[in-house]
């Protein structure tokens, strides 16, 4: 995974890094206009002002501090102070001289120095900011005549609150969701797109089209997603040979042994000829044996011709209750044996198809339901038209299924256990058969056991308005 992983790395990292930039240009940390920045400072040049004015009446009210004191008694010089509900800290006052010289107040940092020589110079009170001072002086006559400048400052930076600017803020994060949302768009559509095709291919292949492949446009990538689409195609086009193999061996085998079993039918007759009454009977035991094995090769061959077909062999109005009785006659006389009673009920329904493979569907999943259920019975046969399908259910009386063989009996050679202890056992391809050819017409069949006892198969077909 190591291609796509740079991949979803370096895509991510685009996205941040595309953040990290729109934040940078847009913040009013690095341009020109600071509207954020003047509104804070006008407000603290307000609050400086007011102390300034308090500390100018206190000199005038409580006297004139020493020189070198730093307090000039209650109130003093520092303690916070509060303007439009915001509370401002480090709030100092400063008495210098003209010439920057400390009078009163406590160490006055450089920046305070330099400002107090600013105002002397200005001779008139003076506001202003150098660093992360903001200071405000102005200056005042002491007792003696000599003159002295008064300076309050306050350290506080701005909060980054304080620096942004709302009607610059939206548009700049519109941008920037925009942005960042159209990189993440590309990126998911480019891992979940190719994922997607293929796992369509999947289904495709699941569902029994071994022709199912990924295609260029996926085998074609240089990343994972590629050479999984190749691992894929390579893995599908095994399968497609390693089961038209496996069809392919039964249908010669079945054709290679058909050879036998007619020259075995003339051996037979010539031995009941020849041998007479003593083995007639051992010859009629061969004789049945054989014709099931002939009955075995043409169910294979059926079925392998099945699923090599992928349409039926014809297309006609097929009358489906016709088809039903007609089926059910033909199975009574087998039904009758063993008194079961076949029960066809139904309004008339027509399919597009080949009449005899239907016919041959359904007869096979009724003689399979004559066979296992109990004498006596009855076998519910009904034909209804359900969302524009034709659908047929079979029901018998037996003993049902075991859950985990409901989809499995459709398979060849799949029987349950009860049937395997059966003497009249079939080989498991009569609904193997019927699969098929349900499958050929474009319909489904599906096997469930009913709440009051037997099996009920359904087969679904689309229906015909003519």
């Amino acid at each position: 995974m190591r291609r796509l992983f740079l991949r979803i790395f370096l895509a991510f990292w685009a996205a941040m890094a595309v953040v990290a930039v729109v934040l940078v240009v847009s913040s009013p940390y690095f341009t020109r206009s600071h509207p954020g920045l003047d509104r804070w400072q006008r407000g603290a040049e307000q609050v400086l002002q007011e102390r300034l004015a308090a500390g100018a009446e206190h000199l005038q009210r409580r006297g004139w501090p020493r020189r070198g004191e730093n307090r000039w008694g209650e109130g003093g010089w520092g303690g916070p102070a509060a303007s439009g509900g915001r509370t401002w800290p480090f709030v100092s006052r400063f008495l210098l001289s003209a010439d920057g010289q400390q009078v009163a107040g406590p160490e006055a940092p450089r920046e305070v120095v330099a400002f107090a020589r600013r105002v002397a110079s200005a001779g008139e009170q003076v506001s202003g900011r150098d660093g992360v001072l903001v200071m405000a002086g102005q200056p005042v006559s002491a007792p003696d005549g000599s003159r002295l400048i008064l300076v309050v400052a306050a350290r506080m930076p701005p909060r980054p609150v304080d620096l942004l600017e709302p009607g610059a803020l939206w548009w700049r994060l519109g941008l920037m969701a925009l942005l960042v949302g159209a990189l993440c768009l590309w990126l998911a559509h480019g891992l979940a797109a190719p994922l997607g095709a293929l796992r369509g291919t999947v289904r495709r292949l699941a569902g029994g089209d071994l022709t199912a492949r990924a295609g260029p446009s996926l085998t074609r990538r240089r990343d994972e997603v590629g050479e999984l689409a190749r691992e894929f195609d390579a893995m599908a086009g095994r399968l497609e040979a390693l089961v038209a193999a496996q069809r392919r061996l039964v249908r010669d085998v079945s054709h290679e042994l058909r050879s036998p079993l007619a020259r075995l039918a003339v051996a037979l007759e010539l031995a009941r000829q020849k041998g007479g009454a003593p083995v007639a009977e051992a010859l009629g035991r061969i004789e049945r044996e054989a014709a099931r094995l002939e009955e075995l090769i043409a169910q294979l061959l059926t079925l392998s011709r099945l699923e090599a077909t992928e349409a039926p062999p014809s297309r006609e109005p097929v009358a489906m209750d016709q088809l039903l009785r007609q089926v059910a006659e033909d199975a009574a006389f087998e039904a009758a044996s063993r008194s079961v009673q076949v029960v066809v009920e139904g309004a008339p329904a027509v399919v597009m198809g080949d009449a005899e493979l239907l016919r041959r569907a359904v007869d096979n999943v009724v003689r399979n339901a004559i066979a296992f259920t109990p004498s006596g019975t009855r076998l519910d046969v009904r034909l209804t038209a359900e969302d524009e399908e034709v659908v047929v259910r079979v029901r018998d009386a037996g003993e049902g299924v075991p859950e985990p063989m409901l989809g499995a009996i459709f398979e060849p050679f799949v029987r349950v256990e009860s049937a395997r202890e059966r003497r009249g056992g079939g080989a498991g391809l009569g609904l193997a058969i019927a699969a098929q050819a349900v499958r050929l017409h474009g319909g489904s069949i599906a096997a469930a056991n009913s709440p009051g006892g037997g099996l009920e198969v359904t087969i679904r077909l689309p229906a015909h308005s003519a």
